[in-house]
């Protein structure tokens, strides 16, 4: 009875987040009210309100999806030995997804929630919150490398995430809001300034 209960939850809140999502990537963040969210999911305005606190919390909860994605790429290769092939995978995993219209459409809402609600204080937390967990994600990888011998022990861990991240997130504002298409080859030349800095020599 209960785990009927929970599933059903689950089924409603996925079922507000994936209309959501589509109102956004279509009207965008600013133009979509949760009134919108009501009308195209059929769940009242009480019932998205029992699930999530505001509009906000519902794209924070799209973006979380993001996140668990990215967790999963590194879980998954956490019996392999090198360190080099997860932080390939991992920055492979997220460019690449900017050829997928979807996520495509999530970066250029992402871009626009981030920018409209730039001045909010509490933002301001869940921002510096949400680079925080990317940043655990790629500063292990590092420290396992160095750990290995595969990466150099003084690399400066800190700078190196932010410089992966922020460019990572320019490569796709180019390639999903500017419409500057990406290509295979700039992921991989993007691969191979980023190995040059870290790796050992031999």
């Amino acid at each position: 009875m209960t785990n009927n209960g929970s599933k059903g939850i689950q089924s409603k809140k996925e079922k507000i987040i994936n209309y959501a999502f589509d109102l956004f990537a279509e009207k965008g963040y600013s133009e979509t009210s949760v009134d919108d969210i009501v009308k195209a999911s059929g769940i009242s305005k009480g019932g998205i309100y029992y699930y999530f606190k505001s509009k906000e919390d519902i794209f924070l909860e799209i973006a979380k999806d993001r996140l668990r994605q990215r967790h999963s790429i590194i879980n998954d290769e956490k019996n392999t030995n090198s360190s080099k092939e997860k932080l390939i995978s991992y920055i492979k995993w997220t460019l690449t997804g900017f050829f997928d219209e979807r996520v495509q459409q999530m970066s250029r809402f992402t871009f626009e929630f981030w920018s409209v609600l730039s001045r909010n204080p509490n933002m301001e937390h869940k921002a510096k919150e949400r680079y925080n967990m990317f940043y655990t994600i790629l500063s292990e990888i590092l420290e396992e490398g160095i750990r290995n011998g595969e990466f150099k022990k003084n690399i400066d861990i800190e700078s190196m995430v932010y410089i992966i991240l922020s460019t990572m997130d320019g490569i796709g504002f180019a390639n999903s809001v500017m419409g500057i298409r990406m290509t295979e080859e700039v992921i991989e030349n993007y691969i191979d300034m980023i190995l040059k800095k870290i790796e050992k020599g031999d």
